[in-house]
């Protein structure tokens, strides 16, 4: 981590690649820790297959412009006083669109949609100013899909339901449409600070996972089924903190330093931006099912929140998957069959005590981990 020029590298008019996170981005991210506390307690809340459906969908949205700030601070690593106001700026409307989130399928479109346009002009801005050459050709067209989508979202504040839904996914094909263009165009992106930057808002929704049970823990007798929850709760995250910190990190920077731009910039749209999204739900889901599940440790949860903690792991564990498929980072083929084991987990849960569940996707994940790096020593001594 670094707010040091010397950290950065120039990249034609006006451009500087980072090759480290700075501090700045840092204090960035956590306001992404609000936007995940914010959907987990939604579905909390109401856990239903709708508005688990909804969550994903809306922190697909938001996800894509964290990501996009992302592009921006690696293509325009040098930091002014004006560059860091308009970040800062740039932060605390996305805090106030974490505010509004939980109710953007509600009364809050309207709000939501005008926090939107307002990241995606600063993001636009920075970009065409500082972005470098390719930065502002491929800003001056993705540009206006990111504004369009942000006029999607907020006309969808006017409708009620159902009608919300077309407005609401209508985002969606603008960042399909933004994609290609990216990838046509290609950006040299800086894969160190790439890389660490998605590594760590990973470490930071691993954090709200284990913040969010805790927080649901408070209040309580701190007996036998609190510190049983507590435990449980740090093994199932640091399992999962394992699968995607087992190198895989690592060997992503190798991939994309090999790459062009345009396979660069194909990688940033599938495995850093997809993929990753698939992780970060996931996580979502998983929060909510521990919070919702731990109210008793040695007691069968309700159904929902057992599904939940299934479902949201194996979505974690195959997003992971994807993103080693999409940068051939090694064999996928036990994650794949670790996802069906996790997810049938739930029909553990749904006949024994959470805390039996918990343990059971805790072996599944160690046991999976164990055979994998077992199969590459195999690999590499044969």
């Amino acid at each position: 981590m670094t707010d040091s020029p010397k950290a950065t590298r120039p990249v034609g008019r006006a451009g500087r690649i980072a090759s480290r996170v700075s501090t700045l981005e840092l204090l960035f991210d956590l306001v992404f820790v609000f936007t995940v506390s914010q959907v987990a307690g939604s579905i909390v809340e109401h856990p239903t297959v709708i508005v688990a459906v909804q969550a994903a969908i809306t922190v697909g949205i938001v996800w894509w412009m964290y990501a996009a700030y992302s592009w921006l601070t690696n293509q325009a690593a040098q930091q002014t006083v004006l560059s860091r106001l308009l970040l800062i700026a740039a932060m605390a409307t996305f805090l106030v669109m974490s505010l509004a989130i939980a109710d953007v399928w509600g009364d809050s479109g309207v709000l939501f949609g005008i926090c939107y346009a307002v990241v995606v002009v600063i993001h636009a801005g920075m970009f065409i100013a500082r972005g470098g050459i390719s930065g502002m050709r491929a800003m001056l067209r993705v540009g206006p899909l990111n504004l369009l989508a942000a006029i999607s979202l907020i006309a969808s504040g006017f409708v009620g339901e159902p009608y919300k839904w077309p407005f609401l996914l209508a985002p969606y094909v603008c960042f399909a449409i933004s994609g290609l263009i990216a990838r046509r165009v290609g950006l040299p992106l800086g894969p160190a600070h790439f890389v660490e930057r998605h590594g760590l808002v990973m470490i930071i929704v691993f954090g709200e996972s284990i913040v969010s049970v805790g927080a649901g823990l408070v209040g309580r007798e701190l007996g036998p089924a609190v510190v049983a929850g507590a435990v449980a709760t740090v093994a199932v995250v640091a399992a999962l903190w394992w699968c995607y910190f087992s190198g895989d990190d690592d060997r992503a920077v190798a991939v994309m330093t090999a790459a062009s731009p345009q396979r660069r910039a194909a990688l940033g749209m599938s495995a850093f931006y997809a993929d990753h999204l698939v992780m970060i739900v996931g996580l979502i889901f998983l929060a909510a099912g521990l919070h919702g599940s731990l109210v008793d440790a040695f007691a069968i949860a309700s159904p929902p929140f057992v599904w939940f903690v299934a479902v949201g792991a194996a979505m974690f564990v195959a997003g992971e998957a994807m993103f080693r498929l999409a940068l051939r980072l090694g064999p996928i083929g036990v994650r794949l069959i670790g996802v069906l084991v996790v997810l049938a987990t739930a029909f553990v849960g749904l006949v024994a005590p959470v805390i039996v569940q918990l343990a059971a996707v805790v072996v599944v994940l160690v046991v999976m981990l164990v055979v994998e790096a077992a199969v590459r020593r195999w690999r590499i001594a044969g």
